[in-house]
């Protein structure tokens, strides 16, 4: 999954953020155009444009929430399901359910700002919002998109980010909210265990769907979606699972205390495992060399914090740039977590 994930462009950074755009969200805009007729190619680039930044703002809704808890955010990498933000608060059952409900929450205020203009401005408003609220058919086309095709576009799509992101599954951030809801009671080990069952449930659920709809002519595209959706939630639950069992093979999933994060499993005891094959080698080998560009990327910008830090005692605040500010916020919401750790 984390090589998966490396496949990205860079956009640059934003908000002190570094802005990353997944190549599955550049195939899926390929795929899209390539299937519109010539007569609707306008209202796609529209729709795909609309997709980029309702994206991008629920992603900056976690970032902004992780700095307003004294965290950190890092990056931000954009695919068609809403994104992933790379925050880093700490480890607490509110701070966590915080930050993860930060993104649905965007999604739900632009579907509260948009739907009463759709009602009032669009033609047959309330008829047309209440085929919005379908999220498995796209709003109708039209050769020549206004600024009311753009709002219905922007309900339709955050109403579809919202109620995808809410599903009870990791990684979307309706698994992590559940999970931060259970941890209390159950404990961390306990509660990933039960969202990897409940996502492993909804993937069955959603295979299902996707059959039901295959042949439909009013879901005609449905299908697809359901589908690759549904494998992303059956994997990703079966890789937090096996983390469970490789912390403690000998005892999993019961035989470890993961109430520490699983930052803690860098002081558990050494148990024997079998020698790794030659994929297992190259995916440790993979994620060793980022560690070291990461750790070397944090070496860089504690160097540059000096520098920053001495122009700000020669010359003020005021001459420091808004990527010196963010740099500052990062390198201490590292420090501070650091001394929780």
């Amino acid at each position: 999954m984390r090589d998966l994930l490396s496949w990205n462009l860079p956009l640059g950074r934003w908000a002190g953020v570094q802005v990353r755009l997944h190549v599955f969200f550049v195939l899926f805009a390929i795929v899209a155009v390539h299937l519109s007729d010539r007569e609707h190619r306008a209202e796609t680039l529209v729709a795909l444009s609309v997709l980029f930044f309702c994206v991008l703002f629920h992603e900056f809704a976690h970032c902004f929430a992780a700095w307003h808890l004294g965290g950190s955010a890092d990056q931000i990498l954009l695919w068609p399901l809403g994104g992933l933000a790379q925050v880093n608060v700490s480890h607490e059952p509110h701070h966590e359910l915080f930050t993860a409900l930060a993104g649905p929450t965007v999604n739900l205020l632009l579907c509260a700002m948009t739907a009463p203009l759709v009602w009032f401005f669009g033609k047959d408003g309330a008829q047309q919002l209440q085929s919005l609220l379908n999220p498995l058919v796209t709003p109708a086309a039209v050769a020549t998109p206004g600024w009311i095709d753009v709002l219905r576009w922007t309900f339709w799509i955050n109403w579809l980010l919202l109620l995808v992101n809410l599903l009870p599954a990791l990684p979307l951030d309706g698994g992590r909210a559940l999970r931060s809801l259970l941890w209390p009671r159950w404990g961390f080990k306990n509660s990933v265990l039960a969202v990897a069952f409940v996502a492993k449930f909804m993937a069955a659920g959603l295979c299902a769907a996707a059959w039901w709809t295959h042949d439909s002519q009013d879901y005609a595209y449905a299908a697809l979606p359901l589908l690759l959706l549904a494998v992303l939630l059956y994997f990703s639950a079966k890789q937090e699972t096996d983390r469970l069992y490789d912390s403690d093979p000998e005892n999993a999933p019961f035989g470890y205390d993961f109430s520490q994060g699983y930052t803690s499993l860098e002081h558990a005891g050494t148990t024997h495992k079998p020698s790794p094959g030659l994929v297992r080698n190259w995916l440790d080998e993979r994620r060793a060399a980022r560690l070291l560009r990461q750790q070397q990327i944090e070496a860089e910008e504690e160097c540059r914090v000096d520098e920053v830090l001495a122009r700000l005692h020669k010359s003020g605040l005021d001459t420091l740039s808004d990527e010196d500010r963010a740099l500052l916020d990062r390198v201490s919401a590292r420090y501070r977590n650091r001394l929780r750790g």
